[in-house]
């Protein structure tokens, strides 16, 4: 996720993506937030994207170039180029690159994110189990 309030538009998370797949537009980080929904992978008519990992990818052999996937993105996350180009969320590595090297924290992981949000739904959850006297 990205907290646009923080950016400096520094540009380091643009440099260092090995995908070209974040931009800054009026200091504020454009990426793929790899949606559970996944739009860009349902208009792709060549089965170029796939979901690896947890994290929506372009398959770069299979990628014909039509620009759909970019019509489709709801984040204007998609550039098009001979291909489509977009942060692939850095599936293979252990952590987002991005977010690794973001000075301010403008970007965070969608793993810490997604961490965050399932240990605050524990405690929601075990103070529900006290307040009704449920067993843990």
């Amino acid at each position: 996720m990205i907290n646009p309030s923080l950016c400096i538009s520094c540009g380091k998370c643009e440099r260092i993506c090995p995908k070209n797949g974040i931009f800054i537009i009026d200091n504020v980080p454009i990426r793929c937030y790899h949606c559970e929904g996944n739009p860009c992978l349902l208009a792709c008519p060549k089965e170029a994207i796939k979901r690896i990992n947890g994290k929506v990818v372009i398959i770069e052999e299979k990628c014909i170039g039509c620009g759909l996937c970019a019509l489709a993105c709801p984040f204007g996350a998609i550039k098009m180029s001979r291909i489509a180009i977009k942060c692939d969320g850095c599936y293979s590595l252990e952590k987002e690159l991005c977010s690794s090297v973001c000075p301010t924290g403008a970007i965070s992981s969608l793993d810490e994110i997604n961490e965050k949000k399932v240990e605050s739904t524990v405690n929601k959850l075990n103070i529900l189990k006290r307040i009704y006297g449920l067993k843990s």
